[in-house]
C-alpha cells in the first residue's frame, strides 16, 4: 500500500474504518444452542428475521473449513457470507437490525504462519458480500460473549 498514491490510501483507510465502527454497533448473533462439534468451539446454527419478514439461518463454526453461511428459508438458497480460508476461522458474528448487514471476524494463522484478522460485511437482504478488509486485533475491540446461546 506504501506504493499507492495518496488519496487511493486514505480511501482505503476510511473504508477501514467505517467496516470497524459498523461491526462494533450491530448486536451478537446467538451461539447454537445444540453444539453438534467437538471439542468445544464457537458455533452457530442461528434463525434470523430480516426486516421484510424474510427468514435466513445463519450457521458456521470457529474450526478448520470454518465459514459462515446463510440460508435463505423461502428460497432454500445457501450463500457464504465469509470465507477467510487458510487456517483463519469465524469468531464473531453479529447482525445489524436496521439495514440486515451482517459483519463477520476471522482469526487465525494464515498458512499457519502469520497472524491474520478480518472483517467481513455481508448484505443479507441482497444476498452478497460487501466488503472484507484485514485489520488489527489491537483496535477490533472485544468478542461476543459465549454465554449468548440461542433457543
Amino acid at each position: 500500500m506504501a506504493h499507492l498514491p495518496v488519496a487511493l490510501r486514505v480511501d482505503a483507510l476510511f473504508r477501514k474504518l467505517r467496516l470497524l465502527e459498523q461491526y462494533r454497533g450491530p448486536v451478537c448473533i446467538p451461539f447454537s444452542a445444540r453444539p453438534t462439534v467437538s471439542p468445544h468451539t464457537r458455533e452457530w446454527d442461528t434463525p434470523l428475521t430480516l426486516k421484510d419478514g424474510e427468514r435466513v439461518i445463519v450457521r458456521g463454526t470457529q474450526s478448520p473449513g470454518g465459514r459462515i453461511e446463510v440460508q435463505y428459508a423461502n428460497s432454500g438458497v445457501r450463500k457464504v457470507a465469509a470465507d477467510a480460508e487458510d487456517y483463519v476461522y469465524p469468531s464473531d458474528v453479529r447482525v445489524s437490525n436496521q439495514n440486515d448487514l451482517l459483519y463477520i471476524k476471522a482469526s487465525g494463522l494464515a498458512g499457519g504462519i502469520n497472524h491474520e484478522t478480518w472483517l467481513f460485511e455481508y448484505d443479507l437482504r441482497n444476498q452478497h458480500l460487501v466488503t472484507q478488509e484485514r485489520v488489527s486485533d489491537e483496535v477490533i475491540g472485544s468478542e461476543c460473549s459465549e454465554n449468548t446461546i440461542s433457543k
